[in-house]
């Protein structure tokens, strides 16, 4: 059995109003998030039958107290926080199960902030706030990945789209906001963050300890086995042709149609 996910649609200030109309709404959308079992957001999941399925049951036939995988699609016209996410030791020390791993799949590239220069942690804990020369920006470009570890400073750039692959959780600490005014959590993320940087790389397939994710294009066929979630991002899939980025989630084994571009979630080994 496969269950279709209906996304949920988040307002941001940096939104694009072209995303909300690509969902059919009008309205400057950040993010879809187009599968999620997080309480902030939770995608509702459909049958084949358009009948509701709760997510209580999947998490059982899966295993997990909290669905393990969160994926997003994201669009900006502006920048995001300069921000840095958990590992799991500090989420797990609030309560939470996991950190916020993320892989990015540039739909569309941009520039980005990907890491600290050498040096600059220790100067920004001293008080440096001159973040132009404290933060390492790259240009990304579409058809590319990035892997955004924990403790990795990071934000996404104006004109930039991507789908976001992570583990269920929206911990996030803001180290610089673009003078916006909103909240500030330097205290909460500098103990945390590190001067590591991600190298972009030419997205076929990407494994680690929290999720492997790989892309299946123009195939006649799945064999859905296992813990996965499918991204559909047009095209056929299950017996439904999409003209919008779709998620399933599969909780028993079987085959079903699928052509187009396709992104496959798992369970690593």
């Amino acid at each position: 059995m496969i269950l279709k996910c209906v996304p949920q649609l988040v307002k941001k200030i940096w939104g694009d109003e072209s995303l909300g109309k690509l969902y059919s709404i009008s309205s400057k959308i950040g993010e879809a998030w187009l599968c999620s079992n997080h309480p902030s957001y939770t995608t509702l999941l459909l049958n084949d039958k358009e009948k509701k399925i709760e997510w209580l049951w999947v998490n059982g036939k899966w295993g997990f107290k909290r669905f393990p995988f969160l994926i997003k699609h994201i669009k900006t016209t502006d920048w995001l926080s300069v921000q840095v996410h958990p590992n799991d030791e500090a989420a797990q020390r609030v309560g939470e199960p996991w950190g916020k791993p993320e892989l990015w799949y540039f739909i569309k590239g941009g520039k980005i902030v990907n890491g600290l220069k050498n040096g600059a942690l220790e100067k920004i804990k001293k008080g440096d706030r001159n973040w132009k020369s404290l933060l390492n920006f790259v240009e990304v470009k579409a058809g590319e990945a990035m892997y955004i570890s924990p403790g990795t400073v990071h934000a996404m750039g104006p004109n930039v789209e991507v789908y976001e692959f992570q583990l269920t959780s929206d911990m996030t600490y803001r180290l610089y906001d673009w003078e916006r005014g909103r909240k500030i959590n330097l205290e909460e993320a500098l103990p945390l963050a590190h001067e590591t940087v991600s190298e972009p790389f030419e997205f076929k397939s990407f494994v680690s300890s929290k999720f492997k994710i790989s892309l299946v294009n123009s195939v006649k066929s799945i064999n859905t086995e296992g813990h996965v979630v499918y991204l559909a991002e047009m095209g056929d899939f299950a017996g439904e042709n999409f003209k919008i980025p779709t998620a399933f989630v599969n909780v028993e084994n079987g085959k079903l149609n699928a052509i187009g571009k396709i992104f496959k979630m798992e369970v690593p080994n």
